[in-house]
């Protein structure tokens, strides 16, 4: 059993930890808030051992040997190093870092330390994920057309964007997924799960560019992505302030594979030119973080071989190619 404990009080921190005891792998020792008395509340509703207000009570904990980190994007980086020093694992949610010499300074010290960093991306580490993936693969390998690429979209309306308006209008402060001192925006909380499936599935471009649309304060509402291939090309439309019923499609020969929901892949068939489709996957967890939550056990508690190192290696440098796309995706649209 793995004690961890928890960074952040919002809806994601519920989720994971309802699905880390889905999982009967992971056992919840303490909460930690910067308020207390969220930190309080959030221990009682969620049974956690202990409380605190105090960073170091978690990371010098010997008995904790996770901690989750959900915190705003731009807190990321220091929680990490700090708690991969301490000797803790790490598991950052989506995005993990803000730029790619953040993501070295913490993947190094991770390596100094011997302990894993993990990020939560649940869709890539999805049943359905595995099952499509090499399907996909198969299909590209076989493949005589010139490649044609993908539209992939993502549009979700965030629950917190009328907030963010009546925050505009009276000038308070936004709130965190809106704030551009905390690195929020469409591309940086949604942009991710199409980029990861992109990259893993054709690699790194050669070129990229984000046509964004923001309000003014480097907070991009909407826009528009491109993945630029040798042989194709990968359209992105991402947004938190529209709500898209479009599923995302990947073109392949006279085939097309047709994806529902990107950020969870609750859904996907492949339908030829003369209509004729398979249901390749149709399952939906209890919980869209339990399969992720639970190969991170696995991969923690299990004896170190060649074959999970090489597993490891794969999803680290995944991680770090998304990581400087995003980088440079921010700088095309100059959201700095």
């Amino acid at each position: 059993m793995l004690n961890y404990a928890t960074i952040g009080s919002s809806w994601i921190t519920k989720q994971m930890i309802q699905a880390a005891k889905l999982t009967q792998r992971y056992h919840l020792k303490a909460v930690y808030s910067r308020h207390v008395d969220t930190a309080k509340h959030f221990a009682k509703e969620h049974q956690a051992d202990y409380y605190t207000n105090e960073l170091n009570n978690i990371l010098f904990d010997p008995e904790i040997h996770v901690i989750y980190i959900a915190s705003p994007n731009s807190l990321h980086a220091q929680q990490a190093l700090q708690a991969v020093q301490a000797g803790k694992h790490v598991i950052v949610e989506k995005p993990i870092f803000t730029s790619s010499a953040q993501w070295y300074e913490v993947y190094d010290a991770a390596d100094s330390h011997q302990v894993y960093v993990f990020e939560a991306v649940k869709h890539y580490h999805s049943r359905n994920y595995s099952r499509l993936r090499p399907l996909i693969k198969q299909k590209l390998q076989e493949n005589t057309h010139p490649f044609v690429g993908a539209n992939f979209n993502i549009g979700r309306y965030s629950s917190r964007f009328d907030t963010y308006i009546e925050a505009r209008e009276n000038q308070w402060e936004p709130p965190n997924v809106f704030n551009s001192e905390f690195h929020g925006g469409s591309l940086m909380d949604l942009g991710i799960y199409p980029l990861y499936i992109a990259v893993d599935l054709f690699g790194m471009p050669k070129s990229v560019r984000y046509h964004a649309i923001d309000d003014e304060n480097q907070i991009d509402l909407y826009g528009n992505v491109v993945l630029v291939y040798p042989k194709g090309q990968v359209s992105i439309f991402v947004s938190q302030a529209a709500q898209s019923q479009l599923p995302s499609e990947i073109y392949i020969g006279e085939e097309t594979f047709v994806i529902q929901d990107i950020s969870r892949i609750t859904k996907a068939k492949l339908i030829n030119r003369y209509d004729e489709q398979v249901q390749l996957v149709d399952y939906q967890p209890a919980n869209p973080m339990y399969d992720e939550l639970l190969t991170f056990a696995e991969m923690i508690e299990n004896t170190k071989n060649v074959h999970r190192e090489i597993r490891y290696e794969n999803w680290r440098q995944l991680s770090l190619q998304v990581t400087q796309i995003l980088e440079l995706l921010r700088q095309s649209a100059k959201l700095y």
